[in-house]
Order: structure tokens, then C-alpha cells, then sequence
């Protein structure tokens, strides 16, 4: 199992650039981004280089998303330009969200009164355009269900089972899910069934404890049974930690949840 950590969400007390040298003081080699767009590409490759740090996984749209069919265009311009900034950094793998967010991380409403039916398949249908983007540059596309429950309201992609089905239905193996053990969990899904019965679906794993969407190890998520899985399972695959540390110190959190990994 490869891991990675969030610096979208730890460290927040610094400039994004100075989080690096703070991370990998921690111990952390490969990290995840958010927004790409406010940060300077040159001096973030640079500082990443200097440290060995490597980019395991961005977000490839943040302004538009995939069920309104008027801001498709615009969705697939906003992807092609992520997938050539993380392509800089050697990242291949893109994580999606069905909906962009407002300041209150709720969904935004989409212009184009829909049925549940008809957003999911428009989810589809731009999936399946993604497929074409993902074969010509060689990545791995992550679609996110998130919870609607506290963290982002009217969001309408809430839970795994209907990611899992619209990912079947794109039936490409460059797409796949982000299962988020936190949101998924808030949404109260049986997290060790979704993975057992979906792994061939999973591209990426998320971890975050629940409640707080602090370190694991914090609150009431159970992660034993939940490593002994994905080594049965034989995971190969990605975990990204994304998380806001307990207390605010992010040092703390990083060193026990890098400890967790080493008896994995």
C-alpha cells in the first residue's frame, strides 16, 4: 500500500510552500492537493524536488462539475488543464467530485432542474467522455461520493453504492471510486462491505476519522479490522490521509498516524 497526506488540511497555521519542509520533517513522502490554480507550479516542483517529496493525487475539478449538462464543457477544459498540471509532478491520478462546491463546502445548485434518474445519468455520460482524456494521458480518474449529513449539504452524490453503480455503467478501468472511509461512514454505510464487495471499483481510499474528520485513532472508527481487510484483500492501491488534526497540531497527528501505518 502506497500513503499520502492531505496539505490542504494540515499544517494550516503556514504558507501552502512551507507546509512541504514541515511534512517531510514529519515523515511524510507523498502528499495530495486540492485546488491547483493558487499555486506556483515552479516553485512547488521545485521545493518538492529539493525535499523528494512526490504527488499522489489532485482534485480535477473544483469550479464545475459533472451533472449539469450546461457546464460540461466547461468541466472537461477545467479537467484537461488539471491533468496537465499534475501530469507536471508525475501525478496520475485525479479525484472528482459529481458537483462544485459553494463557501459553505454545500453543493452548488445546478442551473437545470434534473430527477435523480437524469443527474445520474448525466454523471454517466460525462464519465464516459473522461474515459477518452484518461487513456491519451495516462490516468487514473477517482469519483468521490461525499456525505450530505454535515460536511457538504445538497450534495447529491452521498453515498458508495451509487458511485459504484454509475462506475460500472462507465465500465472503463481508468475510473473508478474514491472510497472515503469518513464520508461514507457519516453516512452510516457498512464501510468493511463496501470495500470487500467493491474493491475491483476502488481506485483510491480516503481515511479520516469519524467524528471531527480528525487522525485515526481520535474517535470511533475501528481501523484494525479495517487494515486486516485490505491485507486479506491483498490492496495494492493508494490510502490518502485527509484529515484535520485533533487539537490543531498537525505534527502530533501525523506522527500517530504514521506509527498506526508501521504495525499495520
Amino acid at each position: 500500500m502506497k500513503f499520502a497526506f492531505c496539505l490542504e488540511t494540515l499544517y494550516a497555521e503556514l504558507p501552502f510552500i512551507e507546509r512541504l519542509a514541515a511534512a517531510k520533517r514529519d515523515g511524510i513522502e507523498s502528499i495530495e492537493i486540492w485546488e491547483w490554480r493558487d499555486k506556483d507550479s515552479g516553485t512547488l516542483q521545485h521545493q518538492m524536488d529539493i525535499l523528494n517529496i512526490s504527488l499522489s493525487n489532485m482534485s480535477g475539478n473544483r469550479q464545475f462539475g459533472m451533472i449539469d449538462p450546461n457546464e460540461r464543457r466547461s468541466f472537461l477544459q477545467e479537467l484537461s488543464e488539471a491533468a496537465v498540471f499534475s501530469k507536471s509532478f508525475g501525478c496520475c491520478t485525479l479525484m472528482l467530485l459529481s458537483e462544485s462546491l459553494a463557501e459553505d463546502d454545500g453543493a452548488v445548485p445546478i442551473s437545470t432542474p434534473l430527477t435523480q434518474y437524469e443527474k445520474i445519468e448525466q454523471i454517466i455520460a460525462c464519465g464516459t467522455q473522461v474515459c477518452e482524456l484518461a487513456e491519451n494521458l495516462d490516468l487514473q480518474i477517482v469519483i468521490e461520493p461525499l456525505n450530505d449529513v454535515l460536511d457538504h449539504p445538497r450534495f447529491f452524490l452521498n453515498s458508495s453504492r451509487l458511485a459504484f453503480r454509475i462506475v460500472k455503467e462507465i465500465n472503463h478501468p481508468r475510473v473508478k471510486v474514491l472510497y472515503d472511509i469518513y464520508h461514507m461512514a457519516m453516512m452510516e454505510e457498512n464501510v468493511l462491505c463496501d470495500i470487500e464487495d467493491n474493491l475491483d471499483c476502488i481506485g483510491y481510499l480516503h481515511i479520516a476519522d469519524k467524528p471531527g474528520r480528525h487522525e485515526p485513532g481520535s474517535g470511533k472508527i475501528d481501523f484494525k479490522p479495517i487494515w486486516s481487510l485490505l491485507k486479506t484483500l491483498q490492496y495494492d492501491g493508494a490510502i490518502g490521509f485527509e484529515f484535520y488534526p485533533s487539537g490543531g497540531n498537525s505534527q502530533k497527528a501525523v506522527r500517530k498516524t504514521l506509527d498506526l501505518i508501521s504495525i499495520i
